[in-house]
């Protein structure tokens, strides 16, 4: 590769990067309260118990984090704008797809917070897509963004069978390597 078209592509993906570290703040943000979640703003902290959460997918099922006790999650925040996001969510429905009984795969977006559609609108954009195995969880109230101390999209939060933190993630990540993570943790 010449060295001019390797400089374009690192602008280009640190233009991609800045962009899904969008972090402004919306009036929905102060709106939407505790509207359909319960999360405590305790941060998550590594080798540490993560707090417990309750949210509704946008299938319309309540999702929440003890339901998966003894198994590893997966828990991955994107946005609808993040075109890295975007680019992943098909290898993000295959894990969901391939899941059994050692790990799941959940998603969490934050309607009007960092950017992010109104929830109305993000889930009519949603139906629009073709994932049939991805859970969505919706996080309107922001608080389990910041409970994990998410500041750009895509990040990823690996959980083991205990509920202990194992680690964070932001930025992109592929298939093989989220699952090499799942599979070293207990």
């Amino acid at each position: 590769m010449k060295k001019w078209q390797a400089t374009v592509l690192v602008c280009a993906s640190l233009v991609c990067l800045s962009a899904c570290k969008n972090q402004t703040t919306s009036e929905a943000d102060k709106q939407n309260g505790d509207k359909n979640a319960q999360v405590t703003s305790q941060l998550a902290k590594k080798g540490e118990l993560v707090p417990d959460f309750e949210l509704t997918g946008v299938d319309g099922k309540t999702y929440r984090l003890s339901d998966y006790k003894g198994k590893k999650v997966y828990l991955k925040f994107w946005a609808s704008w993040c075109s890295i996001c975007l680019a992943s969510l098909p290898d993000t429905d295959e894990l969901a797809k391939e899941a059994g009984d050692d790990y799941v795969v959940l998603t969490v977006v934050s309607p009007g917070q960092k950017g992010e559609q109104a929830e109305e609108a993000f889930k009519k954009w949603y139906q629009g897509l073709d994932y049939k195995n991805l859970p969505v969880l919706l996080d309107p109230s922001g608080k389990l963004l910041a409970s994990y101390g998410v500041r750009s999209y895509p990040t990823q939060a690996f959980i083991d069978k205990e509920r202990k933190l194992v680690k964070t993630q932001s930025g992109f990540m592929d298939k093989e390597t989220i699952l090499e993570n799942l599979k070293t943790m207990n």
